[in-house]
């Protein structure tokens, strides 16, 4: 079991990490806004939306202020339970998943319990990087030396714990998300120092898979193999939408090129009255980058970007001052997840990567992403830093 090394010392509670905690704020006030917005822009009632807004984001930092409080060292011992009932959730969606949303998207993503409707791959994400991390550490606690065989071996058992998420997302035929889990195993990889030759030879073969794709979307042969492999016929469009969209911008790519469109409408610094407003097809989720560069324009897109990429250092900062592997590990695999989402989302809003239907962290619609994300934030929040002088627990020390 996980225990504090011989002659290592239990850190108190620290204070604050103000730092850290001012972009997440400002990200939960600033998706009230952007909710509120949409709402304005696409002609609905305004005050539910409001309303169920500031009850999410209320719910978010009641979670994030829950998790501060749980030591870190419990959550990673423990990783593999999380990591279960997770799965355990998620597998629940053959029975009980949501009837409206399998009818509007042909997918059980969305499990349904009474009035109440929650996507469980978002609540995985925390409890997989636990898992990964939980691994990483009895791994390094043998103490081997980097070698091919050594990592190779790391990587296959890694894979393998990683394996029934796949499985599941392939099941919900839910492409984008698991983008998502693999973004976060390359970081991990990257940070516990695997071999540069295996991760080379796995960059290499990710591109390839990645060309082989796209030949197998713009080719007949190639869209019957993907579509017995349980891929839809909407998501092997998107790709073809992105390719050229204003060739299909009457049809597949429509969302799109109305999305690309309601960017360039916001300018320098936002919609001028003299313009009419785009419409663009769920802004209220997949596109709402757009709400925010039609009012505020470049300006405020920049603004945005740069309150993201702030909350990135901010948690990378978090986990190296601990000097801790665990807290670090954590840390990473949370930043390149919400970093993957952030660059998805608002890629596909500007017509540079295809659309996946990734959520943009905290501003998206949808309750389930919000309070995960603040999930993850909350345990980047209550890890410590060593007092000066000492030295924080390694969390690799196991007892067997």
């Amino acid at each position: 079991m996980f225990q504090l090394g011989k002659g290592d010392e239990k850190v108190k509670r620290k204070e604050w990490n103000d730092a850290l905690l001012l972009p997440i704020l400002l990200l939960l006030i600033l998706s009230v806004w952007v909710q509120y917005q949409a709402a304005l822009l696409d002609g609905r009632a305004v005050q539910p939306v409001i309303f169920k807004q500031l009850i999410f984001s209320g719910l978010a930092l009641g979670a994030l202020l829950v998790m501060r409080r749980i030591p870190f060292l419990f959550l990673v011992k423990f990783a593999p339970i999380w990591y279960s009932f997770s799965l355990g959730v998620m597998l629940l969606l053959h029975w009980y998943y949501d009837p409206t949303m399998y009818l509007l998207t042909g997918t059980k993503r969305w499990l349904r319990i009474g009035p109440l409707s929650l996507q469980p791959s978002e609540m995985v994400k925390i409890s997989f990087i636990l898992m990964l991390v939980h691994f990483t550490l009895k791994y390094e606690k043998q103490a081997r030396p980097h070698s091919l065989k050594a990592d190779g071996g790391y990587i296959i058992k890694s894979l393998a714990i990683a394996l029934p998420t796949f499985l599941l997302m392939f099941m919900q035929r839910d492409f984008g998300t698991s983008l998502v889990f693999i973004s976060v195993l390359a970081a991990l990889f990257i940070v516990a120092g695997v071999d540069k030759r295996i991760l080379l030879a796995g960059a290499g073969a990710l591109t390839l898979l990645g060309g082989c794709l796209l030949l197998f979307v713009f080719t007949e042969w190639g869209r019957g193999i993907l579509q017995a492999l349980h891929f839809k016929e909407y998501q092997l469009n998107r790709v073809e939408a992105w390719i050229d969209p204003f060739k299909y911008q009457d049809s597949i790519s429509f969302q799109q090129v109305r999305s690309m469109l309601s960017v360039a409408v916001g300018g320098f610094a936002g919609k001028s009255s003299e313009l009419a407003s785009i419409y663009v097809p769920v802004r209220e989720s997949d596109m709402i980058f757009t709400v925010i560069a039609e009012k505020s324009g470049f300006i405020g897109s920049s603004g945005v970007l740069f309150l993201y990429f702030y909350l990135f250092y901010q948690m990378l900062t978090a986990g190296i001052q601990t000097n801790n592997r665990g807290c670090l590990y954590f840390s990473v695999g949370l930043v390149f997840a919400l970093l993957f989402q952030t660059v998805e989302n608002i890629g596909a809003a500007i017509g540079i990567l295809p659309l996946t239907g990734i959520p943009l962290p905290f501003l998206s619609q949808g309750g389930t992403s919000m309070i995960t994300v603040c999930v993850g934030l909350g345990i980047v929040l209550g890890m410590e830093k060593p007092k000066k002088g000492r030295r924080v627990a390694a969390l690799s020390t196991l007892k067997r």
